[in-house]
């Protein structure tokens, strides 16, 4: 069988486990991951169910990470996975399954303890529909927004500008003190995902880049992965029409939900770092969801305490070379 043939038959075979199947299960989230440093191996478990397992380590001392699966998320799959993780002599694993809150008890059921989450434990996902029909389902601010944006003309190009992005990103990270991936990574992710584009709002007049948003689609859902803005000329709204030019696009292209990727937990207060961008997403609506988390397994206690320490250093190592550039 052929690359492509790998390709297609496995993200066929997701779909055929889940609706939607998990973008982050498909076969160029795999190749993605391959390419930011770790091995890939796509498992087809015992039982049917499948698993893109993302592995990692020193030597022969490997741990596994496995994000929004296995497909399907049920207890016999869980229990097939530890089974071949232990098989595999994978040190210790790690699991965030696309599965409701409730299903965190199976996990403890099977000796996993909650680990520290990687993908958006908290999330909204908007029902597509016609844009007006969306449009007057918006709480009000957005909806003035993306009207005042629209009526002083606002361009909103669709494209795969990893670069433009990139100069985005950095302007947040500028404002925030956080850190986003560089153009390489977003590259990636434009280049092998099912389907992956940019949306960069210009000003109307001068044609400058005002913010930019990345967004992935597959089997009916659309992902709101990536987001920036400068900040230049707010009065424009910019940030608002580039989420709503990628909004309609999915709506347009058949999609059935938009994910938002990533919300506040229900109650978190003012001083939750998400707390601003939880109230901007909340604005748009749809239906906040919670999935079980991310939990840990440990095989070999010994192995896994020298990952610990290698996962330290890799740490220390990034702050380091945050601090000289």
């Amino acid at each position: 069988m052929s690359g492509a043939e790998e390709k297609d038959s496995w993200d066929r075979e997701l779909g055929e486990r889940a609706s939607p199947a998990p973008l982050l299960q498909t076969w160029g989230w795999g190749t993605v991951q391959s390419r930011a440093g770790w091995t890939v191996d796509r498992v087809r478990l015992a039982g049917g169910a499948m698993a893109s397992v993302q592995l990692r380590g020193l030597g022969p001392v490997r741990e596994a990470y496995v994000p929004r699966g296995p497909v399907p998320a049920t207890p016999e799959a869980v229990d097939a996975l530890v089974d071949w993780s232990r098989k595999a002599k994978v040190a210790r694993i790690t699991v965030e399954p696309e599965a409701p809150a409730t299903f965190s008890a199976v996990m403890r059921e099977r000796g996993f303890t909650p680990a520290r989450v990687v993908q958006p434990q908290h999330t909204r996902i908007l029902k597509l529909a016609a844009p007006a029909e969306m449009l007057a389902s918006f709480k009000q601010g957005r909806r003035y927004n993306i009207r005042a944006g629209e009526r002083r003309g606002v361009v909103v190009e669709e494209g795969k500008d990893a670069a433009e992005l990139e100069r985005q990103s950095e302007a947040v990270e500028r404002r925030e003190s956080i850190h986003l991936p560089a153009k390489g990574y977003y590259q990636l992710l434009l280049d092998e995902l099912p389907w992956c584009r940019t949306y960069v709002a210009r000003h109307p007049e001068t044609h400058e880049a005002l913010a930019a948003v990345l967004v992935a689609r597959h089997a009916g859902r659309a992902y709101h992965l990536f987001a920036g803005r400068s900040g230049a000329h707010p009065e424009l709204m910019a940030n608002d029409l580039a989420w709503w030019a990628a909004i309609k696009a999915a709506a347009a292209a058949g999609c059935r939900d938009y994910d938002l990727w990533g919300v506040p937990p229900p109650g978190a207060g003012i001083d939750h770092p998400w707390h601003g961008l939880g109230f901007f997403k909340a604005e748009f609506g749809g239906e906040e969801v919670a999935y079980a988390g991310a939990w840990e397994l440990v095989l070999s206690a010994g192995a896994a305490r020298l990952l610990g320490l290698e996962k330290k250093a890799r740490g220390r190592v990034r702050g380091l070379k945050r601090n000289i550039s």
